[in-house]
């Protein structure tokens, strides 16, 4: 009888714990979630890749050209001297994620050289935007705000199209203050070249 008892014990100890592994993976499987490809769905990243935009930067208007031109590693380089990647929570650039996964989320937040704060949040998910290249629906809007000193804020939007990349880049200083919304620079996509 103690014998049938301990080999019962032993099989409901065996099962509770094969239980909380099974609960653990499962666990394990949802935090790794990967959204990387649904990231460069929103922002192709591939070499030979290239975006020209019409820029309005203080009034005074421009084109300018960005391309992928390299990698390394993950990372992909473009002419500018950026870096920019895509892994299992989103599009990041070299000090901040600049659209994350999924898309209906808290705010993030970033510290850039210990000083400034940015805090991004993602807007809307179906936007339609129309720049020179044409008319995009569908598209994601990411509100990006910076608190600056003498009660002024920094917001911009970024906005990504599906297999495009960012269509569209609005910057707008808020004086707090004087309650003002100051027009600073906008960036729109005029033709588009992706794998």
């Amino acid at each position: 009888m103690k014998k049938a008892l301990l080999v019962f014990m032993v099989f409901i100890a065996i099962f509770a714990v094969s239980c909380g592994s099974a609960d653990k993976k499962k666990d394990e499987k949802y935090n790794l979630s990967d959204y990387k490809e649904s990231a460069m769905r929103y922002l192709p990243l591939a070499v030979g890749n290239s975006w020209k935009y019409k820029v309005n930067y203080f009034g005074q208007s421009g084109e300018t050209e960005i391309s992928i031109v390299g990698t390394d590693g993950d990372w992909f380089l473009d002419n500018k001297g950026g870096r920019l990647k895509a892994d299992r929570h989103g599009i990041r650039d070299a000090e901040r994620y600049i659209l994350m996964f999924p898309l209906q989320r808290e705010s993030w937040i970033t510290i850039i050289k210990r000083n400034t704060r940015e805090i991004r949040k993602t807007e809307g998910v179906d936007e339609t935007v129309t720049v020179p290249a044409g008319t995009f629906e569908g598209t994601i809007k990411v509100h990006t705000y910076v608190e600056l000193p003498g009660k002024k804020v920094l917001h911009s939007y970024h906005y990504f199209a599906l297999k495009v990349g960012i269509v569209k880049i609005v910057t707008v200083l808020e004086d707090v203050r004087e309650n003002k919304m100051i027009p600073q620079t906008t960036t729109e996509l005029v033709s588009y070249a992706v794998e």
